[in-house]
């Protein structure tokens, strides 16, 4: 009645299991570190395992996949988490306390929101790159502005699914420790997966000279196998 195993009944059963499976992952190895020192290397364990999935791998063991990601990372990854808390924590007290009682600092709070916008996007990109490429943090975070900003339809669909996601969960919030964070990391990652593509299709398209000048725009990464 359901059309056999091959049905995308089945297919789509297996995708949600897969995805479930991921997520509880996910918070229990935030919990493993404490949440405050698990959260970030989690998180790119998710992305880490959602991106071989989009890219073909999926048969891949997912636990020890998850595991190895997260213990390899653990300490750069929490660095990354520190600076980018940092970052955000600053960009809110100035939100938070700057006076607007001039009109220099209405300019200033105008151009604290460009600069939290463009935080917004660090956070959306940070994470897929940092599992796609090899690099440093400073490179991780240039890139994640420039790739963001260079493809801002790609950019606003991330936000755009993402608050589609969040109106869903307020619906079912039952589905919320289920699926919330990996079905997000995987959106994510599609997405991301295509700016990527676009840009190594224009580097490698480009004469020396062109590609020289997006080499320049765009740190080369080593890409993670």
């Amino acid at each position: 009645m359901l059309g056999g195993l091959e049905s995308p009944f089945y297919r789509w059963c297996g995708v949600i299991s897969r995805l479930v499976y991921l997520n509880l992952l996910w918070l229990l190895f935030t919990a493993v570190g404490l949440v405050v020192a698990g959260i970030v290397p989690a998180t790119v364990a998710l992305f880490a395992v959602t991106r071989k999935w989009i890219m073909g791998d999926e048969d891949i063991p997912v636990f020890a996949t998850f595991w190895s990601v997260y213990k390899k990372e653990f300490l750069k990854s929490n660095l990354l988490g520190l600076t980018l808390f940092i970052a955000g924590y600053i960009l809110y007290v100035d939100l938070v306390f700057l006076p607007t009682t001039s009109t220099i600092y209405i300019v200033v709070r105008y151009a604290l929101i460009a600069i939290c916008s463009v935080f917004i996007v660090v956070l959306l990109y940070i994470f897929p790159i940092y599992v796609h490429f090899n690099g440093n943090i400073k490179t991780y975070l240039k890139n994640a502005v420039m790739y963001g900003l260079s493809y801002p339809l790609v950019t606003f669909a991330m936000v755009l699914g993402i608050i589609i996601l969040y109106v869903g969960f307020t619906y079912v919030p039952s589905l919320i420790p289920f699926l919330s964070a990996s079905i997000l990391a995987y959106l994510i990652m599609w997405l991301s997966l295509k700016v990527f593509a676009r840009i190594e299709e224009k580097v490698n398209g480009t004469t020396e000279v062109e590609s020289n000048k997006s080499n320049q725009v765009f740190d080369k990464m080593k890409v993670t196998r």
